[in-house]
């Protein structure tokens, strides 16, 4: 066992992430209890995390995990990139700082599923709970809470013209997509307080690590969970080149995302009874949907544009407006998102179409995709990446929505409002049903948003109940974007923020 720490441990939380480091300050809030939180990578001290713009260039930074996919079946079997933060605050200190609650009919859905305690009603609260709102006023809206959130101060004028381009294609403008409604084009949530980013670890964590009761270990890698009969009791990790152990008397927290809490679970025995046997796993429980559910919004990369003037440099966060809509009459929600980039994006298939870094994007995704793919182990040892199988596409409805939303930006990029901007559009260009789909098949990439892997719920392929307790075994929960049963409609960083409030409500209450 690890006796450096000098203390017996209550809590043990692993992963510093977006729902971990909320996990951690509000169980640390009572000075009785003693908690270790655990993140894989380092500090998130740099200036590249501090400038909201710099963002894309941390995705290939060694503050991301630099996880690959297995080649994308229905997009022309292109290998697709799902980084993933590895520093205190995990995506929250690698992602654009966007505040996007998701709409009340993903949580009401939650809780049609079996997931009592998760709907709409219940979830508001917490995100009011966690905010402190700079903008228009709204009792949708929490004020006082750790984290900044406020529209941005200064839009770049592309932004503004996409706003305004929403009239062509009938889709009102709104103040706040976190107030009322939803649904309209306007102005993104940005977790951005004095031109820095707001992450977690600044709103969170930071100031609970002056608490003697909390202690954090960064550089310190899971390599697997310690279990005894049916009850979880340690963490094993390996940190400084040593595998050491620590035990924890009440609870360990599993909150290492989408691909990191799956892999712990199943190199600890907790997964699909049949590759763990494969992989010479000894199974502890078999939990079938460890890894299954995986799922995220396609988006293309991209609808470009030439611009005819200098845009300057990005504002903000570079993508400062957003738009939510439906594809066709009758849903209960969105399934169409579109985004505005400040800067030209395309995947590396396309990426020789552009013709120079004058270019900005207009970016339609998936809300509520259909297609579902998988994760697996490809080895029991910790320092193997696994398998990830994100199967875009495999819907055929994915397609169709995909379709619409295209249609609809492109009609947004020809509006009246660019006229001042473009030059020309770049790509897709006007191309028939057939090309247009293969132009979606080399064009859909991540939007990173991965969820699903530990699926929350009441059925046999649900990992964890809705009190986030792993089934079958004792003192173990999941808290991160991995519980969602299916994706919200908008940016996942809230969502998880919003899941780690709610493990600690569980947790403190139980």
């Amino acid at each position: 066992m690890d006796a450096s720490l000098g203390k017996k441990l209550d809590y043990i939380i692993i992963g510093a992430g977006s729902a971990g480091c909320v996990v951690a300050a509000r169980l640390s809030e009572n000075p009785d209890v003693e908690v270790l939180l655990l993140e894989a990578g380092g500090s998130d001290a740099h200036s590249d995390v501090e400038d909201p713009v710099k963002w894309p260039r941390l995705l290939r930074s060694e503050r991301a995990w630099q996880y690959e996919t297995a080649p994308l079946r229905h997009c022309n079997n292109r290998v697709d990139r799902v980084p993933r933060g590895k520093m205190l605050g995990g995506c929250h200190s690698l992602n654009a700082n966007i505040w996007a609650r998701g709409h009340r009919s993903d949580f009401d859905g939650w809780e049609e599923q079996g997931c009592r305690g998760w709907g709409w009603s219940d979830v508001l609260r917490l995100y009011r709970k966690s905010e402190d709102w700079n903008g228009v006023a709204s009792e949708l809206r929490g004020v006082g809470g750790p984290l900044y959130v406020a529209p941005p101060t200064d839009p770049h004028p592309l932004a503004t013209a996409f706003v305004e381009s929403s009239d062509v294609v009938g889709v009102p403008r709104l103040e706040d997509h976190n107030g009322p409604e939803m649904e309209g084009a306007g102005f993104a949530n940005l977790t951005i307080k004095n031109g820095q980013r707001h992450s977690v670890v600044n709103a969170y964590l930071r100031s609970a690590m002056n608490r003697p009761n909390l202690t954090v270990i960064t550089h310190a890698e899971t390599s697997r969970l310690l279990i005894e009969g049916t009850r979880c009791v340690g963490v094993e990790y390996e940190h400084e080149g040593t595998l050491k152990s620590v035990r924890a008397e009440c609870e360990i927290i599993l909150a290492t995302g989408v691909i990191g809490s799956p892999c712990i679970l199943m190199r600890s025995g907790i997964g699909p009874e049949d590759q763990l046997k494969r992989l010479g796993i000894d199974v502890v429980f078999d939990s079938p949907g460890v890894g299954q559910n995986l799922h995220d919004h396609p988006m293309i990369g991209g609808i470009n544009y030439e611009c005819k003037v200098p845009m300057g440099a990005p504002h903000h966060n570079g993508v400062e407006a957003s738009m939510w809509w439906r594809s066709k009459a009758g849903l209960i929600g969105p399934d169409i998102q579109a985004l505005l980039l400040e800067f030209p994006y395309a995947t590396p298939a396309l990426a020789d179409r552009l013709p120079s870094s004058n270019c900005y994007t207009i970016a339609p995704l998936v809300a509520r995709p259909a297609s579902r793919g998988s994760m697996t182990l490809s080895s029991a040892n910790f320092k193997d990446s696994p398998i990830i199988d994100v199967n875009f596409m495999a819907s055929d409805s994915d397609v169709e929505v995909m379709l619409a939303a295209i249609e609809m930006c492109r009609n947004m990029g020809a509006s009246d409002a660019f006229a001042p901007f473009r030059k020309r559009e770049v790509m897709p260009g006007k191309l028939n049903r057939r090309e247009m789909i293969e132009f979606i098949r080399m064009s859909t990439t991540t939007c990173f948003h991965p969820v699903g892997t530990c699926k929350m719920g009441v059925d046999r392929d649900a990992v964890v109940d809705p009190e986030l307790r792993v089934r079958g075994i004792k003192g173990l929960r999941v808290a991160d974007a991995s519980i969602m049963p299916t994706i919200t409609c908008g940016n996942t960083n809230a969502p998880a923020v919003m899941i780690g409030e709610k493990a600690a409500e569980m947790i403190v209450g139980n």
